[in-house]
C-alpha cells in the first residue's frame, strides 16, 4: 500500500522537476537564436530592410504559431497532447539547421521568411508553445493555473538576453553556437517526452476527452485591456532600444539594458509575490523617471550615455514593472490559454508599430516618452479606479501636456539660429540644420556631414571628417597625384561630401541601403549635384555590390556608421579578403573610417587584416586652430588604412606627425610585432560587439 502511494507521488515531483527545467530552457532558447540568425543572414543579404524585417516578422510570426498551437493543443486528450508534442520535438530536432551561406536573390521579407521557416520552424513553434502547454499539464494535474511558470521562461529568456552579448557572442563561432544550441535543444526534447509519459502515468483516463469547465467569461473590455497593456509596454521597451542604439549601432549590446528591465519585470510581477503596494510604488517610480528622462534628453539629440543612460533604463524599467504588475492584477483564474496568446500578439503588435508605423506616424523618436505618459495615466486610473473615457482623456491630457510642453521648448532650442529638418522611416532618424552659414546632416547624436554654403567655392570645400588634413583627405590626394583617373567606392552616402574631391575622370560609387540618404543628398546638399567627377548613387549593401560587381577599385572607404559603430559583416576576414579582390587590379587601398565616442575599431581590424596578410595603420588627426584656405569645420578624426605589408611604409610618410607648424598633428601608428591577438579577428563565423566597445567609458563618461 505504501508503494502504491509514494509511487504516483515521486512521479508527480519528478514531473514537476521536468516542467521547471523545459520552461526557462525553451525560452533560453528561443531567445538566443534570434541573434544568432541574424548574425548568420547579415552577411548573406547585407543589413537592408528586407533582413532586418524580415527576421522580426519570422520570429513574431512563430511567436503567434507557437502559442496558437499550445491554446489549441491543452483542449485535447492528455494522449493525444502528449504524442503531438513528442512528434513535433522529433521533427524540430531533425529539421534543425542553420541557413546556408549561399544568397538565394536580394533580400526580401518573404525570402527571409521561407529561409528561415525551412531551416527552424519546427524547433520555433515549439519552444514559443512549451510555457503555456506546460501550464494546461499541471492544470491537469488539478493545480490553480501555475503563473509562476511564466515567471521562469522570463528567467530563462533573461538568461539568454545577457548571455549572448557577453559570454556567447564572444566566446563561440557561430557554427559552434548552433551546435551547442541543437545539443541544448535535444536534451529540451527528451525533457518534454519524458514530462509527457510521466503526465500519462499519473492523470486517470488520459485517453478520454477532456470534461468542459465551466468556461470563465471574457468581456472584450478585458482582452482589449491585456492587448493595451502588452502592446504599450513593448513599444516603451523597444523606443529605449532605439535610443541606445542609435549610440552603440544595431547589436545585442543595444537591446541588454531596456530589454533585461523587461524581461525581469515579467519576472518578479508573475512570481506570485507582487503586492499592491509594489503598484503604487512603480506609478511613483515612473513619474520621477520620466520627469528626470524629460530633463536630461527628452526629445533632444542629447547623448545617451552615463546619467542620461541611467535614467532611460529607469523610465524603462519602471514601465515595464506597471505595465506587466497591471496585467498580472487582470489575469484569468482559468482561460491562461486565451490570455497568453493576447499576451503574444500584443507583443506582435507593438513590434509592428514600432517599426513600420511610428516611424512614419512621427518624424522624431518620441514614442519613449508618450508610451510611458500612457502607462502612467493607465495606472493613475487603476490607482482611482476609474474606468470611464472622460476620466482618462482628463488624465492623459493632465500628464501629457507638460511633456509635449517640455519637448515643445526643446524643439525650438534646437536651431536656434536656423530650421531644423526631421526625416524618418525604419532605417532611423537623421535631422539637417540649415542657418545662414551651413548645413550640418545628423543622425540623433552623430554628425554625418556639412556642408558650406557661403557662395559657390565655399559649397565645394570637404568639411568635418572629410577635410584636406584627415585621413580620407590626405589619402585621396596622395593617390591623385600619381593617378589621372581613379574609381572610388564609399560605403555610406551621408552628405556626399567625398564627391567633392571627385576629378573630371574619376568615377565615385556610393552605397547606401538607406533610401532616404539619397533624397536627403540629392535635395539639401550639393557634394553630388557639383561634383566634376561620376558619381553612381546605389541603394544596396555595399559589401553585396561588390559581391555582384565586376569593376576594380583604387580606393574603398567604408563610413557606413549605424550609431557608434560599424556594421560587424563589412570588418569581417571576408568582406576585407572581397575588397581586396577589387583593389588588387588597381593597388588600391582601403579606409575605414573609425571616428567614434565608444568604440575602439582599430584592434579589430589590425588583427583580422594580419589575418590575410594585410598590414593595417591608424591616423589620427587634431587640428589645433582653423585656417580657411585649407580645412574647414575641423574634428577630431580616426582613420584606418589597410595594405599590402610592402606598401605600408611609404603609405605611413603620406601623414607626417605634425604639419604647419603644430597646427595639424597626427597619431599615426602601426603595430610591428608578429603577435597578435586572436580574439580580435573577425569573420563571419565570429563577431562581437564588445570586442569594440569601451563599456566603462559609455557607462561613466561625462
Amino acid at each position: 500500500m505504501n508503494d502504491s502511494n509514494r509511487s504516483p507521488t515521486a512521479m508527480s515531483q519528478a514531473l514537476s522537476t521536468l516542467v521547471i527545467t523545459a520552461v526557462p530552457l525553451a525560452a533560453f532558447l528561443a531567445f538566443a537564436i534570434q541573434p544568432m540568425m541574424g548574425k548568420r543572414l547579415l552577411p548573406i543579404y547585407g543589413g537592408t530592410s528586407g533582413t532586418w524585417l524580415g527576421c522580426m516578422v519570422y520570429f513574431q510570426l512563430t511567436l503567434l504559431l507557437g502559442y496558437s498551437w499550445a491554446a489549441w493543443l491543452v483542449r485535447k486528450r492528455i494522449a493525444f497532447q502528449v504524442t503531438a508534442t513528442a512528434v513535433l520535438a522529433v521533427i524540430a530536432v531533425v529539421s534543425f539547421q542553420l541557413p546556408s551561406d549561399e544568397a538565394d536573390g536580394a533580400a526580401s521579407i518573404l525570402r527571409v521568411v521561407w529561409r528561415l521557416s525551412y531551416t527552424t520552424l519546427p524547433a520555433m513553434i515549439l519552444l514559443f508553445s512549451t510555457s503555456p502547454l506546460l501550464h494546461g499539464w499541471m492544470r491537469r494535474r488539478g493545480e490553480e493555473v501555475p503563473y509562476y511558470l511564466y515567471s521562469i521562461s522570463n528567467g530563462g529568456s533573461l538568461l539568454a538576453v545577457l548571455m549572448y552579448p557577453f559570454f556567447i557572442e564572444t566566446s563561440l563561432r557561430l557554427s559552434e553556437q548552433s551546435t551547442y544550441w541543437h545539443g541544448l535543444l535535444l536534451v529540451l526534447a527528451g525533457v518534454l517526452v519524458a514530462a509527457g509519459y510521466l503526465l500519462k502515468r499519473i492523470t486517470p483516463g488520459s485517453d478520454a476527452t477532456p470534461a468542459a469547465e465551466g468556461a470563465e467569461p471574457l468581456a472584450p473590455d478585458q482582452v482589449a485591456l491585456w492587448l493595451w497593456l502588452s502592446a504599450l509596454t513593448c513599444v516603451g521597451m523597444l523606443g529605449a532600444t532605439y535610443h541606445l542604439a542609435a549610440e552603440l549601432g544595431s547589436s545585442p549590446l543595444a537591446w541588454v539594458g531596456p530589454f533585461s528591465a523587461y524581461l525581469l519585470s515579467f519576472m518578479i510581477a508573475f512570481s506570485g509575490r507582487w503586492r499592491p503596494w509594489m503598484t503604487m510604488t512603480s506609478i511613483v517610480w515612473l513619474a520621477i523617471s520620466l520627469t528626470g528622462f524629460m530633463v536630461a534628453k527628452g526629445f533632444t539629440a542629447a547623448t545617451v550615455n552615463a546619467g542620461t543612460a541611467l535614467w532611460l533604463l529607469s523610465l524603462t524599467a519602471s514601465g515595464s514593472f506597471l505595465g506587466n504588475a497591471l496585467l498580472y492584477g487582470v489575469r484569468p483564474a482559468q482561460r491562461f490559454e486565451r490570455y497568453y496568446l493576447v499576451l503574444a500578439a500584443g507583443g506582435v503588435l507593438g513590434g509592428l508599430i514600432s517599426s513600420a508605423i511610428i516611424p512614419y506616424l512621427f518624424s522624431r523618436p518620441i514614442e519613449f516618452e508618450l508610451a510611458s505618459v500612457a502607462l502612467l495615466t493607465t495606472g493613475l486610473l487603476w490607482l482611482t479606479g476609474r474606468r470611464d473615457p472622460a476620466t482618462a482623456i482628463i488624465v492623459a491630457a493632465v500628464l501629457v501636456i507638460p511633456v509635449i510642453g517640455l519637448g515643445t521648448h526643446q524643439i525650438h532650442q534646437e536651431a536656434p539660429d536656423g530650421v531644423m529638418a526631421h526625416y524618418r522611416d525604419l532605417y532611423g532618424h537623421i535631422m539637417v540644420k540649415t542657418d545662414a552659414r551651413s548645413v550640418v546632416l545628423s543622425s540623433d547624436t552623430t554628425t554625418h556631414g556639412s556642408q558650406l554654403t557661403m557662395n559657390a567655392a565655399a559649397r565645394k570645400r570637404p568639411t568635418l571628417y572629410y577635410t584636406e588634413s584627415t585621413g580620407v583627405g590626405r589619402t585621396i590626394e596622395r593617390l591623385q597625384a600619381k593617378r589621372t583617373s581613379m574609381k572610388v567606392g564609399v560605403m555610406g552616402l551621408g552628405a556626399g561630401t567625398l564627391a567633392a574631391y571627385a576629378r573630371p575622370a574619376d568615377i565615385y560609387d556610393f552605397w547606401d541601403i538607406d533610401p532616404k540618404a539619397f533624397r536627403v543628398a540629392r535635395s539639401n546638399f550639393t557634394f553630388v549635384a557639383e561634383s566634376a567627377g561620376k558619381i553612381n548613387l546605389v541603394e544596396q549593401d555595399g559589401r553585396k555590390a561588390l559581391e555582384d560587381s565586376k569593376a576594380d577599385y583604387d580606393l574603398i572607404v567604408i563610413d557606413a556608421f549605424t550609431g557608434d559603430g560599424v556594421p560587424s559583416h563589412l570588418l569581417t576576414s571576408e568582406a576585407l579578403a572581397l575588397y581586396f579582390r577589387r583593389l588588387s587590379a588597381r593597388d588600391g587601398v582601403l579606409l575605414v573610417h573609425a571616428s567614434t565616442r565608444y568604440s575602439l575599431l582599430f584592434p579589430v581590424v589590425e588583427a583580422t587584416a594580419r589575418s590575410l596578410n594585410l598590414t593595417a595603420i591608424d591616423v589620427v588627426t587634431d587640428l589645433n586652430n582653423d585656417r580657411p584656405e585649407r580645412d574647414w569645420d575641423p574634428t577630431h578624426t580616426e582613420y584606418i588604412v589597410v595594405c599590402r605589408p610592402e606598401e605600408a611604409k611609404e603609405i605611413a610618410a603620406w601623414f607626417p606627425a605634425e604639419e604647419e607648424k603644430g597646427r595639424v598633428k597626427r597619431l599615426v601608428r602601426t603595430v610591428e610585432s608578429p603577435l597578435y591577438d586572436p580574439q580580435y579577428i573577425w569573420t563571419d563565423d565570429r563577431n562581437a560587439a564588445l570586442d569594440t566597445l569601451k563599456l566603462g567609458q559609455f557607462l561613466f563618461a561625462p
